[in-house]
């Protein structure tokens, strides 16, 4: 079995279970956008861009408010494909400190109507999902707890 049919399996199990994330981890060019999109074009599954997320509508709200109103308005975007499984590419694009986006607190209410599938762009470390900009400006570690986490093999 190769990794796409691999993933799909992992993806077609947290559908079953309901309202669940699939983190796809692996080193930098390891290619975990390429197994997802792969695996987008093999079921038909919904491939969304997170640029695509990032509305006028949201870019209204003031910056403070936006993590509240986030997930609401993104759930509302992601409702119009009409799809249960959701893959979410460019992760990192939600990370811009102006957006004030709780990424953690997103995938998990998002999980509550889609069964989510996105590439991490950072790495793993005791037990957490990181993330470092080269500049310092963003430094993310979200728990995996209660997330399933498939590891592409380079």
């Amino acid at each position: 079995m190769n990794q796409v049919e691999d993933l799909v399996k992992v993806v077609e199990q947290a559908k079953a279970d309901k309202g669940n994330v699939v983190i796809v981890t692996g080193k930098p060019g390891s290619g975990k956008s390429k197994v997802l999109r792969e695996a987008a074009e093999m079921k038909k599954w919904t491939y969304v861009d997170c640029r695509m997320l990032i509305s006028e509508e949201f870019l209204a709200i003031p910056a403070a408010d936006r993590g509240l109103y986030a997930p609401d308005l993104m759930a509302n975007i992601l409702e119009g494909y009409n799809a249960d499984v959701i893959i979410l590419d460019r992760l990192q694009t939600l990370f811009v400190p102006v957006f004030h986006i709780n990424v953690d607190s997103l995938m998990r209410k998002l999980s509550k109507k889609f069964t989510i599938v996105t590439a991490w762009p950072g790495y793993q470390q005791n037990g957490n999902l990181c993330y470092d900009k080269f500049d310092g400006t963003e430094a993310i570690r979200i728990s995996p707890d209660g997330f399933k986490i498939w590891n592409v093999e380079d």
